[in-house]
């Protein structure tokens, strides 16, 4: 009772409460009310022009569709391969140790394949060989005209080289070459194992410039990395023919001097007869040491040939991929929604601050 007493006379001592908690909940509940107050006028504004909101969606989507249905499929065509640094051990002709070679130091990099594939010289390898497509022989680039661009008749009739075509010409090859460039690609890994596809709305026609395409490059690859060499075995088999025909016709002449003198022993005679066979003995030391050098130099160009290895080659049917148009639907509608968001917020932003933008404008 009497600490009842003290209590209500001394009622200074206020009660404890939470006073710092109350503005921050405030302003919690005015930011969240603010938010659902916005959440509600923007689904208001989407219920009032629902009907305006749906045409923008639908349009876009149909033109999605119609886009999807004007793509043809495509067939994709790829062969696998890789270049091969073994070299075949040819039994040699005499010390030709120096020069033969492991590995092309020249073109030792197969990644420059993808560099060489779009250059003028190795396209128009390519794009003016014969090839049977659906039937007919003719340039793969007349081939190329006739299924993308429309040409009835051969364009090309015949090639020489790219620096003799007239202007017209040339910048129809060029178009081509870049149009093929677009459907061709080169694939490499760290273990070297490459792939060349090609990818185009024709089947046939895909797999037809794989494999030309792949024969055209590691043709030039290989023409490039035993050039050199290649010069040197072509010098030394015309020097070895014009030799053997020269020791052919010396023995000739002996054979024929011989006859002539019908063994009359003279001095003019045994001096001519002693020249005839000095001539066929070096004649004959040539052709042996130029037949050796032939050898070596065949057996160094086999040494550094590139040696590619067909992994993977395209048979039909390819693989085929075609567009979906359900998802071009899909795409295009979300366009549409994109489009009505932006339409939202252009009249959310006309109904509350237009006015004060407007006044802005006026009063600067």
């Amino acid at each position: 009772m009497q600490e009842q007493e003290i209590e209500e006379l001394n009622p200074s001592t206020p009660p404890v409460t939470d006073t710092e908690d109350t503005p921050i909940q405030e302003v919690e509940d005015q930011g969240f009310k603010k938010f659902i107050a916005l959440f509600k006028e923007i689904l208001g504004i989407a219920k009032s022009y629902a009907l305006v909101f749906v045409i923008p969606v639908i349009l876009t989507g149909l033109y999605g569709y119609y886009k999807g249905s004007l793509v043809k499929p495509t067939y994709l065509a790829k062969i696998t391969f890789f270049l091969s640094e073994e070299r075949p051990q040819l039994p040699g002709y005499g010390n030709f140790t120096s020069i033969l070679e492991p590995t092309n130091k020249s073109f030792g990099n197969p990644r420059k394949l993808s560099a060489y594939a779009f250059t003028e010289k190795v396209g128009a390898k390519l794009l003016f060989k014969r090839e049977v497509f659906r039937g007919r022989e003719d340039f793969l680039i007349n081939h190329y005209l006739r299924l993308f661009s429309g040409y009835k008749q051969s364009y090309f009739k015949d090639f020489t080289s790219v620096g003799d075509m007239s202007v017209p010409d040339y910048l129809v090859f060029k178009q081509v070459l870049a149009g093929v460039k677009k459907m061709v690609a080169i694939d490499y890994n760290e273990a070297e194992i490459y792939s060349v596809s090609f990818t185009s709305t024709d089947e046939e026609f895909s797999q037809l410039m794989t494999e030309a395409f792949y024969d055209n490059l590691t043709d030039y690859y290989i023409e490039r990395a035993t050039r050199k060499a290649k010069v040197t075995v072509d010098f030394l088999e015309e020097k070895l023919a014009y030799i053997k025909a020269q020791l052919e016709n010396s023995e000739f002449n002996l054979a024929d001097y011989k006859d002539r003198a019908n063994n009359l022993v003279t001095f003019k005679a045994d001096l001519n007869e002693t020249r005839y066979i000095r001539n066929k003995g070096l004649l004959e030391s040539l052709y042996s040491m130029t037949a050796n050098a032939l050898e070596g130099s065949k057996s160094n160009l086999q040494s550094i040939m590139p040696l590619f290895q067909t992994i993977d080659e395209p048979h039909l049917p390819l693989q085929k991929d075609v567009v979906s148009t359900r998802n071009q639907f899909l795409m295009y509608m979300f366009i549409g929604i994109f489009i009505d968001i932006i339409a939202i917020v252009i009249i959310y932003i006309r109904r509350h601050f237009w006015a004060s933008i407007k006044h802005t404008i006026k009063s600067a």
